[in-house]
């Protein structure tokens, strides 16, 4: 009888979750059809749409009304724009489509759109996210010249001054001018994106030039990017994802390394104003233990330190300290045991150990002032 009663009781459940699930596949059926009509509609050609200097909002307004398309922006595109809400837009489309049309505008205030279920998103595409800050009247003319004309063409006459943060032996200027070459001539913006992101460089408007730098010092300056901070109650890998994504970079976590730190730390409060990301990671580590290290690829969260990996007088010949230049006039003393070096490093140090203990075997006993 208990049997029979615990099926009769279990159906009914069943039932409700095979709803759910067929609920969920309708509206990502639906979501999708709707995607798929926006697409359409953004490839429909135009004979003429042409708005005049209207703010930002007004000017998307105007374009919903002439095409049907439903505009969303970004909260973070007013932050980032000129004179914010009043930053004033042109919107000229002719006997193209509308999407080539929005993309030419959209590139030129380092913006980019996407189709999303019942409108299309507004959002800072990749160079005004690496920027990070306002930006001037003068970068968003750079950017509508780059968004207009291609590389060759910026390059002629006076040209824009570049910016290359590389050592000069390496010829990165003939490096540059060899990637683009080899990216079919489209916008000088486009050219620029597909060109770096082969050679692992990355770019950003700076007033009327362009900065060329590595990966690893764009990780470095978006860490050092004051940001305003409130959480509350947020688990502890949430907030260090969070912070990632508010300045660009991706966090990776080590396996098992949140499960190291004390239950009560791994959910947090805070609030901080005007504090760069640095700043809040140190803090975090302070209190957790954890440690993380700066990548090309972004920061990876490491677990805490065993004990037993600490430095003593007892086992400081199985550490090696190497210094790491992290950017031009910054070193950084990073300590490694010697059996975690690869063996090609290792022998290098056991070498170079056996050149400084024969040079002072040969000097001799040193008398004291």
């Amino acid at each position: 009888m208990r049997r029979l009663y615990d099926e009769r009781m279990t159906w009914p459940l069943a039932l409700a979750f095979t709803l759910v699930f067929a609920l969920a596949a309708v509206d990502q059926t639906r979501a999708q059809a709707m995607r798929d009509l926006i697409e359409e509609a953004l490839d429909q050609n135009v004979e003429k749409i042409e708005i005049e200097d209207l703010p930002i909002r007004d000017a998307l307004s105007r374009l919903q009304q002439q095409t049907g398309l439903r505009f969303t922006l970004e909260k973070p595109v007013l932050e980032l724009m000129p004179y914010g809400e009043r930053t004033k837009v042109s919107i000229v489309i002719q006997n193209m489509s509308v999407r080539r049309g929005l993309i030419q505008v959209l590139d030129g205030l380092g913006l980019q759109m996407r189709a999303d279920e019942d409108s299309i998103r507004i959002e800072p595409a990749p160079v005004l996210v690496r920027l990070g800050r306002r930006m001037t009247i003068e970068e968003v003319n750079l950017l509508e010249r780059l968004a207009s004309d291609p590389w060759s063409a910026i390059r002629s006459g006076d040209g824009v001054p570049l910016e290359i943060r590389f050592d000069p032996q390496s010829r990165p200027q003939e490096t540059l001018d060899k990637a683009i070459g080899q990216i079919p001539a489209a916008s000088a913006m486009h050219q620029l994106e597909a060109a770096t992101e082969t050679l692992g460089w990355v770019w950003r408007p700076d007033g009327v030039r362009i900065v060329f730098e590595s990966r690893l010092d764009d990780t470095l300056r978006r860490l050092d990017r004051p940001i305003d901070m409130t959480y509350q109650r947020m688990p502890l890998d949430d907030l260090l994802v969070d912070l990632g994504r508010r300045i660009g970079i991706t966090m990776f976590f080590e396996p098992g390394s949140l499960k190291r730190v004390d239950a009560r730390d791994r959910v947090v409060d805070l609030i901080q104003r005007g504090v760069s990301v640095r700043q809040t990671l140190e803090r975090i580590c302070g209190n957790t233990g954890l440690r993380y290290e700066i990548t090309d690829e972004g920061v990876a969260i490491l677990a805490p330190a065993d004990a037993g990996e600490e430095i003593t007088s007892a086992n400081v010949q199985d550490w090696v300290r190497i210094e790491l230049e992290i950017r031009p006039g910054m070193k950084m003393d990073v300590f490694l045991r010697r059996d975690h070096l690869p063996p090609e490093l290792r022998e290098e140090c056991e070498r170079k150990l056996d050149e400084i203990l024969s040079d002072r075997q040969s000097a001799g006993p040193q008398e004291r002032p």
